[in-house]
C-alpha cells in the first residue's frame, strides 16, 4: 500500500516535468554571485522546504574520470522563502532554474563552502508556499576519495587496468555527487538516469526498466523510481561486472555483482542474501519492498559495506567466498556482514533516524541483528560464540573520560563520521541483547515489528522505539499482515514469575533505556554476601587517575537488569537494580554467586569479601560449572578490575592458570586478550628479560591446547577458528613444533609454485611463518600481486606485515600509500598491523605522523579508518617519552587536520592508562612470575 502511495506521487511528478521540461531554455547559465551574504548561517538545512521527488541523470566519463549531471527537485516550500538553502559540495553548477507550467526563472547561488551549502534565489523573487520544480546542471571529477561519486580501478587476470565509478553517499556525501537536501529526514523519491559507454553496465538501486540508444552512441539506462528514502542510501554503479542471480521465497530478484576474474567466488553470498532476505521478511512480519536487491563487490571500498537501497555495496573480501582458500573464519564474516546489511532494509531504510546523534537506531540493531538471523538461519556458523566479543570491545572504549552517549549531539559533517564507531555499533548492540533477555525474545520481537509497522518510510527517535516496546499489548500496530499475537499477552500475564519485571506496572522501558542511550559508560556492580543477604552497589566502571574519576563517576545511576546463578542453583534468577545501593535476598546460604549471566548485560562485576577468591576455586576445581561465556566474562571483568585497582594483579593471574584446562574459543580467546598485551607493552620498552618471562609462561599455559591441534581444516567453525588462533601464537612464540611444521609446509607450497592447497585454517600461519626470510617474503609478494582471492590476499598481506624484515616493512608502507602493490583501501588495517609488529612499530608511527595529511585527505576526517590508526597505532605505548610524542604530534595539528577528533583523545587516554598500569603492576607482575617458576620447578 505505500508503494502504490509512492506510484501515485509519481505520476504527479512526471506531469510537472512532462510541462516544464518543453519551455527550459537550455542557453541560460548560472549566475554565481559570491558578494550576496549566505541566508542562512546554520549546519542543519531550513525544515520549511522539503523535497518530494528528485530527477536525476548522471554521465561520468571513464576516460576523463568527470561527470556531469541534471538534478530535477521537486520541493515543497512550507513558508515563504526567497531563498533554497540545499546542500552541494565540491560540485561546479553551470545552470540554475526553477521551472513552472508557463515560464521559468534564472536563479543565482550562492555557496557556503564551510557548511556545504548553496542558495538558490533570484532578485525580488518570492518562493511560495506550494510546490515548486528546481532544475539544476552541473560538472565534477569523479572523487580520488573513498566517498561521493569516485573512481576506482582493477586488474584483470591478464594485467589490463580497467576503471569504473561508484558511489558511497553515507554519512554526509550524496551532496557531493549531486545538489540535494543531504540530511536523512529529508526522505524522497528519486528517478534516476545513468548515460554510459556500451562497454559498460549501470545498476541502481531499482531494476532498469530501459535502455535508450542516443544519437551520439551513448547509451542511457533508465530506472525505476525509488520508494520514500533518504539521500544516503541512492546508489549507482557504472562499471563491466558480471552478476548471478537467484529469486527468494518471495519473489524477490536477488544478484551479486564482481569484477568478471571473480564471479566464480559469488555464489555463497547469492545463497546466504536469499537465505537472510526471506528470514528478515518472516521475522519483521513486513515484506521487502522493492523487486530487487543487489550486491556489488567493489574494488576499491573503505567501508566494510554499504546498505544502500536495493543495492548494498561491499569490499570483495567481505563478499566473496573461495571454496578452496577462504577460511571458516571468512565464511563467518561475510555471512554476518551480508546479514548487517539486510537488515539495515528495514532497520535504517525503511524506518530511519532523524538524525545522526541516534545512529545507533541503525547501526546497533544491525550489529544486533546479525546474531539474531545467522544464528537461526546458519547455527553451524556458532555465531552466539562470538557476541560477547563486541561487547567487550565497546566497554573498552566505553570505559574512557572521551567516551560519549550512545545518543549524543553532532552537527558538522567530522563528528557525525566519528558516530561511526564501537559506542554506536558494538554498544548498541549489546544494550539491544540486554533488553531482548530483560523483556523476553518474544516480547522483544513484537515490539520491533510494531516499531517498524508505525514508523515505515518516516523518521524516528529514541522515544519512539521505546514506546513501541513499551506498549506491546495495546499496540494496534501488529494488528495487520502474517503475525498474529496467539494469546502472548494474555498468557504473559499468567506467566508473570518468568519475567515479572517486564509485566510489573512499574516497569518503564523508557526510563530504564534513556540510563543507557543518555549517558557515557556503564556500570560497576559491587557484590558482598552476607550470609543470605546479598548487597549491591553501582558506580560508573572508569579508567584513569582517582582524582578526576572520584568527581566525574559520581552522577552517574542505571537501572541494571542483574541476573544471576549461585553454586546451589543453575536456574538464572533476576532483579532490576534501580539505585545506587540495594539489596537481594538468597533462598539459602550458597559458595559462590556470579551475576552477568553469559554476559546477557552490558556492566561488570566485583565481588567482594572472599567472592573472587570462592569463583577461582570453583575453576580450579570444575570450570565447566559455568558456560564458556560466564567465564570469559570472569577473566574479562576481573582483569578490567586490575586496571581500577580493585583487585591485585596476582589474583587476576591466579584465576588466568585455569586456562591450562580450558578448550572453549571464547575463554582461550579472552585470555589471550587479557594476557597478550601485558608482553605487547613491554616489546614497546627495554624489559626484554621480563618480556620473554611472560611469553614464555603463556606458552606453557597453553602448551597442552595447542599440542593438540592438527594442521587441518577439520572440526566446528569455532574449533578450527580457535586452531588458527592458537598455532599463530605458538610460532610467533617460536614453539619448536608450530615452527617446524609451518616451515615445512611452507616449503612445500612454495616448491609447488602455490598450487599446493593448504588447509585454508592454517595457511594465515604457514605464510606468517614463510615471511620471516627474504626470499619467502619476496615470493609471498609476488603470490599476493597474483592472487583472485580477497581472502587469500588477506592472509598474505598480513603475513607480510608481520615480518621482522624491517626493510621490507618499510618498502611495504611506502608503496602501499601510493597504492601501487596494496589497494590503498588497505592501509589503515596494513599501518596498524606493523605497528603491533616489534620490529615495525616505530616504522608505523613515523609514516603515520608522515603522511597524515595525505591520509586525512583520503580517507575523511572523522572517518573509522583515521581513528583506527590514530588509537591502534599508539594503543600500546607505555612511557611518558612517548606520551609527550604523541601529545605534541596530535596537538600541533589544525582543526580541518583532525586536532579535535574523539579519536585522538582516546589514544591519549589509552597512553597514560598504559602508563599507569606499568607504574603499579610491573613489580607485582614479575614476583607472580617467580613464583610461578619456583612452583613448577
Amino acid at each position: 500500500m505505500l508503494f502504490s502511495q509512492s506510484c501515485s506521487l509519481n505520476c504527479l511528478v512526471f506531469a510537472i516535468l512532462l510541462c516544464v521540461l518543453l519551455t527550459v531554455n537550455h542557453g541560460m547559465t548560472v549566475n554565481t554571485d559570491t558578494n550576496v551574504p549566505f541566508p542562512w548561517d546554520k549546519m542543519r538545512l531550513p525544515e520549511t522546504v522539503k523535497p518530494q521527488h528528485y530527477e536525476l541523470l548522471i554521465h561520468p566519463n571513464l576516460t576523463s574520470l568527470t561527470f556531469t549531471g541534471v538534478v530535477q527537485i521537486l520541493i515543497k516550500v512550507e513558508q515563504d522563502t526567497r531563498a533554497i538553502i540545499l546542500h552541494s559540495k565540491n560540485l561546479q553548477i553551470s545552470k540554475a532554474q526553477l521551472l513552472e507550467s508557463r515560464h521559468h526563472h534564472d536563479l543565482q547561488i550562492s555557496e557556503f563552502e564551510a557548511n556545504e551549502q548553496i542558495a538558490l534565489f533570484a532578485d525580488g523573487f518570492t518562493f511560495e508556499k506550494g510546490n515548486h520544480l528546481v532544475h539544476l546542471e552541473f560538472y565534477a571529477n569523479l572523487s580520488d576519495s573513498f566517498h561521493g561519486f569516485y573512481k576506482g580501478r582493477y586488474t584483470t587476470n591478464s594485467g589490463e587496468v580497467r576503471m569504473l565509478a561508484s558511489t558511497q553517499f553515507e554519512a554526509t556525501h550524496a551532496r557531493a555527487a549531486f545538489p540535494c537536501f543531504d540530511e536523512p529526514a529529508f526522505k524522497a523519491n528519486f528517478t534516476i538516469r545513468v548515460r554510459r559507454e556500451s562497454r559498460h553496465i549501470s545498476i541502481s538501486n531499482m531494476p532498469k526498466l530501459r535502455t535508450v540508444e542516443l544519437s551520439d552512441g551513448l547509451l542511457e539506462d533508465h530506472f525505476d523510481t525509488t520508494v520514500k528514502m533518504s539521500t544516503y542510501l541512492v546508489a549507482f554503479i557504472i562499471c563491466d561486472f558480471h552478476s548471478i542471480s537467484k529469486k527468494s521465497q518471495h519473489g524477490i530478484e536477488i544478484s551479486v555483482y564482481t569484477v568478471p576474474d571473480k564471479i566464480s567466488q559469488a555464489e555463497y553470498a547469492l545463497n546466504t542474501a536469499v537465505t537472510l532476505l526471506d528470514f528478515y521478511d518472516e521475522y519483521f512480519d513486513i515484506p521487502y519492498p522493492l523487486p530487487k536487491h543487489d550486491l556489488a563487490a567493489i574494488p576499491d571500498f573503505q567501508s566494510g559495506a554499504m546498505e544502500n537501497w536495493g543495492l548494498s555495496t561491499y569490499r570483495e573480501s567481505g563478499l566473496l567466498f573461495d571454496s578452496e582458500k577462504s577460511s571458516s573464519s571468512d565464511k563467518l564474516g561475510i555471512t554476518k556482514v551480508i546479514a548487517h546489511e539486510l537488515a539495515h532494509q528495514w532497520f535504517g531504510n525503511l524506518v530511519t533516524m532523524q538524525w545522526w546523534n541516534d545512529l545507533w537506531l541503525n547501526e546497533g540493531f544491525a550489529k544486533f541483528m546479525e546474531y539474531v538471523s545467522v544464528n537461526i538461519t546458519h547455527p553451524e556458523l556458532q555465531v552466539d560464540d562470538y557476541f560477547l566479543e563486541k561487547c567487550f570491545t565497546a566497554m573498552s572504549v566505553d570505559s574512557l573520560i572521551s567516551s560519549h552517549p550512545i545518543s549524543t549531539p553532532v552537527e558538522n559533517p567530522a563528528e557525525i563520521s566519528e558516530m561511526f564507531d564501537d559506542v554506536s555499533y558494538r554498544k548498541g548492540a549489546c544494550i539491544l541483547n540486554m533488553l531482548r533477555d530483560f523483556l523476553t525474545p518474544e516480547a522483544f520481537k513484537y515490539g520491533l515489528i510494531d516499531y517498524l509497522k508505525r514508523h515505515s518510510y518516516q523518521n524516528t527517535v529514541n522515544a519512539d522505539l521505546w514506546e513501541s516496546l513499551t506498549n506491546i499489548c495495546t499496540s494496534d500496530g501488529l494488528d495487520s499482515g502474517r503475525l498474529k499475537l496467539d494469546g502472548f499477552c494474555s498468557k504473559k500475564k499468567a506467566e508473570s514469575p518468568a519475567s515479572k519485571w517486564f509485566m510489573e506496572d512499574s516497569v518503564d522501558v523508557r526510563a530504564i533505556m534513556d540510563t543507557w542511550t543518555l549517558q557515557e559508560g556503564f556500570p560497576l556492580v559491587t557484590v558482598e554476601v552476607r550470609g543470605q543477604e546479598v548487597i549491591l552497589k553501582q558506580e560508573r566502571y572508569l579508567k584513569g587517575e582517582k582524582s578526576s574519576k572520584t568527581t566525574s563517576a559520581s552522577s552517574f545511576l542505571w537501572q541494571v537488569p542483574l541476573t544471576y546463578v549461585t553454586s546451589h542453583s543453575r536456574a538464572v534468577q533476576r532483579f532490576l537494580l534501580k539505585t545506587e545501593q540495594d539489596v537481594l535476598y538468597l533462598s539459602e546460604k550458597v559458595e559462590w554467586i556470579k551475576f552477568n549471566v553469559d554476559l546477557r548485560g552490558y556492566y561488570i562485576v566485583h565481588y567482594e569479601s572472599g567472592g573472587w577468591d570462592a569463583l577461582i576455586n570453583q575453576l580450579q576445581r570444575d570450570h565447566t560449572v559455568f558456560s564458556s561465556n560466564d567465564r570469559a566474562s570472569l577473566i574479562h571483568d576481573i582483569f578490567q578490575l586490575v586496571s581500577i585497582e580493585k583487585v591485585p594483579l596476582d589474583k587476576a593471574l591466579n584465576l588466568s592458570l585455569y586456562l591450562s584446562k580450558e578448550s572453549e574459543i571464547m575463554p582461550v580467546t579472552q585470555g589471550f586478550n587479557e594476557l597478550v598485551p601485558l608482553y605487547k607493552l613491554m616489546e614497546k620498552r627495554n624489559m626484554e628479560e621480563l618480556e620473554n618471562q611472560m611469553k614464555g609462561h603463556l606458552v606453557k599455559l597453553f602448551k597442552t591446547l595447542i599440542d593438540r591441534q592438527r594442521w587441518s581444516d577439520d572440526g566446528s567453525v569455532s574449533e578450527r577458528m580457535l586452531r588458527n588462533y592458537l598455532l599463530l601464537f605458538a610460532c610467533v612464540r617460536r614453539y619448536p613444533s608450530c615452527v617446524s611444521t609451518a616451515t615445512e609446509l611452507f616449503q612445500k607450497w612454495k616448491d609447488s609454485d602455490g598450487k599446493l592447497r593448504l588447509p585454508a585454517d592454517v595457511s594465515l600461519v604457514v605464510y606468517t611463518e614463510g615471511a620471516r626470510t627474504d626470499e619467502g617474503w619476496d615470493f609471498l609478494l609476488e603470490k599476493y600481486k597474483r592472487s583472485a582471492s580477497p581472502s587469500e590476499k588477506w592472509m598474505i598481506k598480513a603475513a607480510l606485515a608481520y615480518t621482522p624484515l624491517t626493510h621490507k616493512l618499510q618498502w611495504l608502507l611506502e608503496r602501499s600509500i601510493e597504492g601501487e602493490i596494496m589497494k590503498t583501501q588497505d592501509l589503515p588495517s596494513l599501518v596498524v598491523t606493523v605497528s603491533k609488529n616489534p620490529k615495525g612499530f616505530k616504522l608505523a608511527w613515523e609514516f603515520m605522523k608522515t603522511n597524515w595529511g595525505k591520509l586525512v585527505k583520503k580517507f575523511d576526517l572523522g572517518s573509522s579508518a583515521i581513528s583506527r590508526m590514530a588509537v591502534g597505532v599508539t594503543d600500546q605505548y607505555s612511557t611518558r617519552e612517548m606520551l609527550d610524542e604523541v601529545q605534541t604530534f596530535f596537538g600541533s595539528l589544525a582543526q580541518d587536520q583532525g586536532s579535535g577528533l574523539r579519536s585522538i583523545q582516546q589514544a591519549l587516554e589509552k597512553i597514560q592508562q598504559n602508563i599507569l598500569w606499568m607504574d603499579r603492576n610491573v613489580p607485582l607482575l614479575k614476583a607472580w612470575l617467580d613464583s610461578q617458576s619456583i612452583t613448577e620447578s
